[in-house]
C-alpha cells in the first residue's frame, strides 16, 4: 500500500519549469519507520506539494536509498545513502546540488519556515 501511495503522490509532483525553479526537496521515509510516522509524514507531504511548487521549489517521495529522482533543475540527481540519519525526513538541494538533510516529521508551518530561510 505504501508503495502505492508514493507512486501516486510522484505522479501528481510534477517537475517545475527551470527558469522558476528555486531547488527540489526529497522526502524521504523508509520501512523502519513506523506506520503512525508514515501518515503524519505523508499527511504533511501531500499538504505541502501545491504550496512547494508555486513557490519554486520541486518535490518528490522516496522509500528507497540511494534516492534518485529528476528535479526541476537536473535530469536525475542521486543523494547517498549515508547523508540520511534517520528512517525518514527532508533533503533540501539547490540548483547549485548544495545540500542540507533534516531528519524526522515536520509540520507545514516548521517545514515552511526552514524552505523560506534555506531557499531564500
Amino acid at each position: 500500500m505504501r508503495s502505492t501511495l508514493i507512486a501516486i503522490v510522484v505522479l501528481f509532483s510534477c517537475a517545475l519549469n527551470a527558469e522558476e525553479c528555486k531547488g527540489h526537496i526529497f522526502f524521504y521515509v523508509f520501512d523502519e519507520a513506523g506506520d503512525e510516522a508514515y501518515a503524519d509524514f505523508s499527511y504533511y507531504y501531500q499538504k505541502s506539494v501545491s504550496w512547494l511548487k508555486k513557490g519554486g521549489v520541486s518535490t518528490s517521495i522516496h522509500s528507497k536509498s540511494p534516492i534518485k529522482t529528476d528535479t526541476c533543475f537536473s535530469s536525475e540527481v542521486i543523494v547517498p545513502t549515508e547523508l540520511l540519519k534517520l528512517s525518514l525526513g527532508y533533503v533540501f538541494m539547490k540548483p547549485n546540488e548544495e545540500i542540507k538533510v533534516i531528519g524526522g516529521v515536520m509540520t507545514g508551518v516548521d517545514l515552511s519556515d526552514e524552505v523560506n530561510e534555506y531557499f531564500k
